[in-house]
């Protein structure tokens, strides 16, 4: 484990490098038989070539100070986890374990800002890229997570040439309860978060100010309009959301992936959640060159690298790439079957689109 963790400085480096990038949108769907679903995109501007990671219980960790040196808290995890990462790095940035627990880190620019180093408590200090890897090797409700966030301290870890990595977190489990945990200058802050969703800055507390911006939307079609011997008709379907955001900044997207996550209509069972989540997000994907920026000298172009959805009940994690929109998962009960260390999964790999056309049948006869 120590020749996995002597890597681990080097993750300050791989997403410091797109600190610009600051598109992400998290939620979660609930089935009407219980079933919980949490589902994210990633939006970066820079190829970062992610994998999978296996992590079996009883792993060892020991967290990063700010000065790199990995004599931070160390612990033993308690449950198996499967989630995203950085190539050769053993911390996750999304993920789900064994009790049915998600969390995911989403980019929180202009507004992280961690605590303030103390030596005398590096016993209990990890790096704020960590706290994902702590969670969910630690956790199996948000519950446990609201409690022990606060007896830990959080720190900055960064790299002089690049910066670092300003992150906020969002933790599920599967009784639908979901938290958001955010450091605003120097302060924890831990939010209840009813509506399941999370994008980026500002602040969650804003966010959710701002949704009053839009108590008009309705999935209902508005009916018809009299006036002065005038009838005014709807053009088309979906009026009832005249003024929903379909922009990418995150505050639209949290309007947005709320609209759609509280107007759909209820499903019931693991396969319908799962396809009722992937639809809705699906609505937050940004194409190559939609969103544009400049990082020194150059034109960055962000898009949604990769997307994924926990199905909490049954323990699987299903993920696509922005290459290959075919949905694959881990199944991390059968992953974790005999697992005695970390298994790395491939996830950029090429799509695979079934040729049917030798299915065609012929239904009518013709003259």
């Amino acid at each position: 484990m120590k020749k996995w963790m002597s890597l681990i400085f080097t993750l300050t480096l791989a997403f410091a490098m797109v600190v610009p990038a600051e598109a992400c949108t998290s939620l979660r769907v609930k089935t009407t038989d219980g079933n919980v679903f949490y589902a994210r995109t990633m939006e970066l501007a820079l190829p970062t070539h992610p994998d999978l990671i296996v992590v079996p219980k009883e792993t060892n960790y020991q967290g990063t100070l700010p000065d790199g040196t990995q004599k931070g808290l160390n612990w033993t995890s308690k449950y198996g986890f499967v989630g995203m990462h950085s190539p050769g790095v053993p911390v996750v940035i999304d993920g789900v374990n064994e009790k049915g627990l998600a969390a995911g880190g989403l980019m929180f620019p202009d507004f992280a800002e961690y605590e303030a180093f103390d030596p005398a408590k590096a016993d209990t200090t990890i790096a704020q890229y960590e706290v994902l890897t702590w969670i969910l090797s630690n956790f199996a409700t948000v519950e446990e997570v609201r409690q022990a966030i606060k007896d830990i301290h959080i720190c900055q870890v960064q790299a002089a040439e690049f910066g670092a990595l300003p992150v906020h977190y969002v933790v599920h489990d599967v009784t639908g309860d979901c938290l958001v945990i955010e450091y605003v200058k120097g302060k924890l802050n831990l939010y209840d978060n009813p509506l399941g969703v999370c994008t980026n800055s500002p602040p969650f507390d804003w966010m959710m100010i701002n949704l009053r911006n839009f108590i008009n939307l309705t999935a209902s079609n508005v009916p018809e309009l009299k006036m002065e011997g005038l009838t005014l008709k709807e053009i088309g379907q979906g009026t009832g959301m005249l003024g929903l955001p379909g922009d990418f900044t995150p505050p639209s997207r949290f309007v947005r992936a709320v609209a759609l996550t509280q107007s759909a209509l209820p499903v019931d069972g693991p396969d319908a959640g799962l396809a009722l989540a992937i639809n809705i997000i699906n609505n937050v994907d940004i194409p190559r060159g939609a969103v544009r920026g400049k990082l020194g000298m150059e034109t960055e172009f962000e898009l949604t690298q990769w997307a994924a959805v926990a199905d909490l009940a049954r323990k699987r994690f299903y993920f696509r790439t922005y290459d290959n929109l075919n949905w694959r998962y881990v199944d991390l009960e059968k992953a974790l079957q005999g697992a005695k260390g970390i298994l790395t999964i491939p996830v950029n790999v090429p799509a695979d689109y079934p040729d049917v056309t030798a299915t065609a049948e012929k239904i009518l006869e013709t003259t």
